[in-house]
């Protein structure tokens, strides 16, 4: 889903990382690039050609699996500014990456775990429980306030 969330991710973990007021450019952001339809809402399905799309950007070595430097450039543009993370940050969000990412716990990340990564992402802002997310309840994820577990 999110480059954030999951990028949510942000994707995942990077979801998390911006906050309060900040996040509103980041939530228009992800709006512009995810909502494919310009329906205003960003359903599933689009989490999961998002995924795809972050994926294929990702694995640069075209091997069909996601190793763990391999998330280092989405890391970095989850960062303020895009200019990267601290070191000691940088690892311990490219193990909160994996941790979330990697369902199995292989060390290898898979295109379908990666689509369930960002949908799971999803549903972690989806406050009304109908499957999609709005632009208020992103900005709501963004502002630390996570959907209740259904």
């Amino acid at each position: 889903m999110f480059r954030s969330l999951c990028t949510t991710a942000l994707l995942v973990p990077l979801l998390i990382v911006s906050t309060t007021a900040s996040a509103n450019p980041e939530v228009d952001r992800m709006f512009a690039e995810q909502d494919a339809n310009r329906d205003g809402v960003i359903d599933q399905a689009e989490a999961r050609a998002e995924a795809a799309r972050v994926f294929q950007q990702l694995d640069t070595n075209r091997d069909a699996v996601l190793g763990i430097a391999e998330l280092d450039p989405q890391i970095a543009k989850g960062s303020p500014g895009g200019a990267g993370f601290p070191p000691d940050i940088h690892v311990v969000l490219r193990q909160a990456t994996m941790q979330l990412w990697d369902a199995n716990g292989d060390g290898r990340i898979t295109l379908a775990e990666t689509q369930q990564a960002f949908v799971d992402g999803l549903l972690k802002a989806d406050h009304d429980g109908d499957g999609k997310v709005t632009r208020t309840e992103l900005i709501r994820m963004h502002q630390g306030v996570v959907a209740p577990a259904r």
